[in-house]
């Protein structure tokens, strides 16, 4: 679901040893657990903040879902731009990792992962392991990007959204569990079920 996060390659893709394969499952895995983890986070931080600072109620809480999908597309379409990087060209936010990381310093979110070259298996370890830390900054940017779009936020507005979205996953201290039981107690919002919902579509 993620932009510029490449699918798993069948083992036979490279030539590695097993335990070198298992690393990479493993890394895989751990990819996957982080993008539900973060989805939840992210998007629901983002749910309570336009419930409770924009005045937004569940009709369009349930359509942010469907705004982002085309910006997924896009991205997930090719390696030519990351959310990322799009974000920042249109909306002017550069975003970075929690370790205050800049994307502009990261190949694999400015440039053809591969410029036409295969991988090694150590090369996508290495990769997959550092798009690891960057799943909660795709999310957030498609998220933006979304609003710009759709709903023509511009830089102050969006500016303001992450300041609240980041307010609010500390207040429900980074647990994706109470920040979705929040949203349902407090926007009447079912963002489990409608992401069941549209995942199924």
């Amino acid at each position: 679901m993620v932009g510029r996060m490449p699918a798993v390659r069948a083992r036979n893709s490279f030539r590695c040893s097993k335990q070198m394969w298992k690393m990479i499952e493993r890394t895989e895995k751990a990819i996957q657990d982080e993008v539900s983890r973060q989805l939840d986070l992210v998007n629901c931080s983002c749910m309570l903040a336009l419930y409770r600072y924009w005045g937004w109620r569940t009709e369009r809480l349930s359509n942010l879902l469907e705004l982002q999908e085309e910006i997924y597309a896009e991205c997930g379409s090719n390696n030519d731009m990351s959310m990322i990087r799009l974000l920042d060209e249109e909306c002017d936010i550069e975003l970075t990792n929690h370790e205050g990381v800049s994307y502009r310093n990261v190949i694999f979110l400015n440039s053809d992962i591969d410029e036409g070259k295969p991988l090694t298996a150590a090369q996508w370890l290495a990769m997959r392991q550092n798009q690891k830390k960057w799943v909660e900054a795709q999310i957030t940017a498609c998220i933006c990007l979304s609003l710009h779009r759709k709903e023509g936020w511009g830089f102050k507005r969006l500016r303001e959204l992450m300041v609240h979205m980041q307010d609010i996953k500390e207040e429900f201290d980074y647990n994706p569990k109470l920040i979705v039981k929040a949203v349902k107690d407090e926007a009447n919002y079912d963002w489990v079920a409608d992401l069941e919902v549209k995942t199924n579509e």
